[in-house]
């Protein structure tokens, strides 16, 4: 899908653009998956260019400035009303309560940040894309929540800057992975971001324990995590791990095999991750 160029507004207050029952219309259809897959797109597509956003709307008792044109996340939320991934969301929610310490490597525009900050967490959201960072800051402010921080950087091996690759009709789905780009069509651009290892982005925030971690980068996941696992005392791994898998072909180690060996089972697995559990 082409997607028409967004108006981007962070700094008008949150209620300036109405979601209109057009708008939520027109994306329930473009997400009706019982249209054949083509037919799918080129809706999508026209809907994309009337319809891209921004708009402003409330689910589930958190606030979001909602761009469909440029988000996937954004596009589910407006047309189901809901936020995303309900089963994970439900996993992770058994493990977030007052006190805990959450950490959301590829954060996007914070659906799970935000949920996890109402629980009553400390949340640090880290999102590489400044596009995508300065939205998620918008969506921060807009629900009044205080006990979030955000680093706007990229989580990888070592510190340096690397090419992010992103596409305009979805930039939640950004990726250090180049290869990822020949399989996905789109019209992918690179930029130069700062990349630090995980490590050294939560001592410089003075997080000093991970409770419940989640990682989605797009087929770097491996590079995320298993260098801090490696690094960090296991009284001090996180409980719980939510773990993108949708391109673990991409991945150079297979995490879940490591994993393993430091007593993570994996309590359920959905379509697009697994849910990992600490047992030892």
């Amino acid at each position: 899908m082409t997607a028409a160029a967004t108006l981007v507004d962070t700094t008008s207050p949150f209620g300036t653009y109405r979601t209109r029952g057009l708008a939520r219309f027109a994306w329930r259809l473009a997400d009706w998956h019982d249209l054949a897959p083509a037919l799918r797109k080129k809706l999508r597509a026209v809907v994309a260019r009337l319809f891209a956003g921004p708009f402003d709307t409330e689910v589930e008792g958190l606030r979001f400035r909602l761009y469909p044109g440029s988000n996937y996340d954004d596009r589910k939320i407006l047309a189901r009303q809901r936020l995303p991934e309900r089963a994970e969301r439900r996993f992770l929610a058994a493990h977030l309560h007052e006190g805990t310490v959450f950490v959301d490597v590829g954060a996007n525009v914070g659906s799970y940040s935000l949920a996890a900050a109402r629980c009553g967490a400390a949340v640090l959201a880290v999102e590489a894309n400044p596009e995508t960072a300065g939205r998620l800051a918008f969506n921060i402010a807009a629900n009044g929540l205080a006990d979030i921080d955000v680093a706007t950087v990229a989580v990888g091996e070592s510190c340096g800057t690397m090419d992010l690759w992103s596409e305009p009709s979805n930039c939640g789905f950004a990726t250090l992975v180049p290869e990822l780009t020949e399989e996905w069509q789109g019209d992918w651009r690179a930029r130069q971001v700062r990349v630090q290892p995980l490590a050294e982005i939560l001592a410089g925030y003075g997080v000093k324990r991970v409770d419940v971690l989640k990682v989605d980068v797009e087929g770097y996941e491996d590079r995320v995590l298993l260098p801090y696992i490696r690094a960090t005392d296991r009284s001090d791994h996180p409980g719980a791990i939510l773990l993108e898998t949708n391109c673990r072909e991409h991945w150079q180690e297979d995490c879940l095999a490591v994993l393993a060996t430091f007593g993570y089972l994996a309590e359920g697995e959905t379509k697009d991750n697994v849910l990992l559990r600490r047992f030892a």
